[in-house]
């Protein structure tokens, strides 16, 4: 089940029912001032707060953000997390990692499997000879890079994450089959990746523009089997 709605999402989300969403995961924007089409990212504090406190209990919430915007505005929105990540990447841009917070949720980081660090030593062969495909996800990582301008990623969206890093959270967070909402789904990355993985998804965009790439993206993404 793919459902796309166009409009302010704390509007649309009084129309979803109650209990049917299993996760929430977004990334949304970060009130830094960024340049979008259709909102203004410098809300004043206490107004950011309140749009993020929407997404406390009794949800299950994951969002990427900032480290220091993290402790500005997503703890007192949202509390202290059970889990945080760590997404580092190679960029030009003066902030080289963004946080991963999981709000009323822990991954389960052995449904991800990394290589091995060190793949010479005796007991790791051994494991790689077993069959093993590597070790679980550390709560740092840094194999999956920004989406930049050459990228095939690359939309009318000024910032969009990438879909393998919305797919290694989805993994460690939902089972297939339940329901992911993203309430700021930009350029629909999280809709591609629940696409391929097998999970249901609701998406709310504000922006007409944003809205039409997501869908098309969403819409040409075809399903794989996990």
């Amino acid at each position: 089940m793919i459902d796309l709605r166009l409009g302010d999402c704390l509007e649309v989300m009084k129309t979803i029912p109650d209990k049917s969403i299993d996760l929430v995961l977004t990334d949304p924007p970060y009130n830094i001032e960024y340049t979008y089409d259709q909102y203004k990212d410098n809300l004043t504090e206490e107004s950011y707060v309140e749009l993020l406190s929407h997404f406390q209990y009794p949800f299950r919430t994951v969002m990427i953000h900032y480290p220091e915007e993290t402790m500005q505005y997503l703890l007192p929105a949202l509390g202290i997390p059970e889990k945080v990540m760590a997404w580092c990447y190679n960029s030009n841009l003066p902030r080289q990692f963004r946080l991963i917070n999981f709000f009323n949720c822990r991954p389960e980081l052995s449904r991800v499997k990394q290589p091995y660090k060190n793949p010479t030593d005796k007991r790791v062969k051994k494991l790689i000879e077993n069959g093993s495909g590597g070790t679980s996800l550390y709560d740092w990582f840094s194999d999956i890079q920004i989406v930049k301008n050459v990228s095939k990623e690359k939309t009318d969206h000024p910032c969009p994450v990438p879909v393998e890093l919305m797919k290694r959270i989805i993994l460690m967070s939902s089972n297939k089959g339940q329901t992911i909402l993203d309430p700021f789904m930009g350029s629909g990355t999280t809709g591609v990746a629940c696409k391929e993985l097998g999970r249901n998804f609701i998406g709310i965009e504000i922006s007409p523009e944003y809205f039409k790439i997501a869908e098309q993206r969403i819409n040409n993404t075809m399903e794989l089997m996990f």
